[in-house]
C-alpha cells in the first residue's frame, strides 16, 4: 500500500471523478478526509473504508473559506498531517455567454477557480511545516483549447485552475519549499458526473455522451470518452514519491482530444 501513512484530502469527493479519485486512494491504504455538499458524500466514505482506506466524511463548500480551513484542520487531527490535496470540488453550467446573466458566471468562477483557490490556501500551511506535499487539481481540456462554444465561463475557469496550479508550483518551488509539487490533470469527456449531465447546446438540452458522439467524438484519436478510474490513476500517480520531479504540469488525460 502505497499511501498507508499519508493523509490525503479530496475535494468534490460525493461522485464523479472525486468519488473515483477517493477510492484509488483507499486502495492504497491513505488515511482520507472526503468532502462536498452532495448527500452522496457519507456513502462514499462507506465504499473508501471498504477498499482498504480509512476515510471521514466532511461535509464544506468550497465557496466558504471557513469550510475550507476546518476540512485541513479535520485532517491534521485525524491523521497527524496532510501530504495530499485534490481539488475535484467543481461546477458546469453550460450557455451562450450572451445570454448568461453575471451570477451564473460568477458562481462558475467562484467554485471551479476560487474553490481551487481556497482549498489550496488552507492546505498549504500544514504542507509547508512538513516541507513535502502534493497538490493535485483539476482542470480540463477546455482549460487547453478554449472549447467550442456554450463553455464561456467554465473553460474560462479551468485556464485558471492551470494557471493557477503553474504560478504556485514556481512560487513553492522556488521559495524553499521545493518538496511541494503542484501539478493539474485535464480530462476529456469522462463518463462520469458532469460528463455524462445534461447540459444546453444550440439544438436544446444534451447528455454528456450524447454531446461527445455527436461533435467530439471523431476529434479524439482513441474515439472514446474517458473512464473515471483513468483520472484517479492520474492523481495516484502524481502523489508518489516518484513524481517529485514532476511540478508545473497540466497532464492531459484525454485520449489524445487535445493532440488532434
Amino acid at each position: 500500500m502505497s499511501f498507508k501513512n499519508h493523509a490525503v484530502v479530496i475535494t468534490g469527493a460525493g461522485g464523479g471523478i472525486g468519488r473515483a479519485i477517493a477510492l484509488a486512494f483507499a486502495a492504497e491504504g491513505a488515511g482520507l478526509v472526503l468532502n462536498d455538499l452532495a448527500d452522496s458524500l457519507e456513502g462514499v466514505a462507506d465504499e473508501a473504508r471498504r477498499a482498504g482506506g480509512r476515510a471521514v466524511a466532511q461535509r464544506g463548500d468550497v465557496t466558504r473559506p471557513a469550510d475550507m480551513a476546518a476540512l485541513a484542520e479535520r485532517c491534521v487531527r485525524e491523521f497527524g498531517g496532510l501530504h495530499v490535496l485534490v481539488t475535484c470540488a467543481g461546477l458546469g453550467s453550460a450557455g451562450l455567454l450572451v445570454e448568461q446573466d453575471e451570477d451564473a458566471w460568477t458562481r462558475v468562477v467562484d467554485v471551479n477557480l476560487n474553490g481551487t483557490y481556497r482549498a489550496i490556501r488552507a492546505a498549504l500551511p500544514p504542507m509547508m511545516a512538513q516541507t513535502r506535499g502534493r497538490i493535485i487539481t483539476i482542470g480540463s481540456v477546455l482549460g487547453r483549447m478554449g472549447g467550442y462554444g456554450f463553455v464561456t465561463a467554465y473553460a474560462a475557469s479551468k485556464h485558471g485552475v492551470i494557471g493557477l496550479t503553474r504560478a504556485l508550483a514556481y512560487e513553492l518551488g522556488t521559495q524553499g519549499y521545493p518538496g511541494i509539487t503542484v501539478n493539474a490533470i485535464c480530462p476529456g469527456y469522462v463518463r462520469a458526473g458532469m460528463g455524462v449531465a445534461m447540459q444546453s447546446t444550440k439544438a436544446g438540452p444534451m447528455s454528456g455522451e450524447e454531446i461527445f458522439e455527436r461533435y467530439y467524438k471523431r476529434q479524439v484519436p482513441q474515439r472514446r470518452m474517458m473512464e473515471a478510474g483513468e483520472i484517479a490513476h492520474a492523481a495516484v500517480f502524481l502523489a508518489l514519491p516518484a513524481s517529485a520531479g514532476i511540478t508545473g504540469q497540466a497532464l492531459n488525460v484525454d485520449g489524445g482530444f487535445v493532440m488532434s
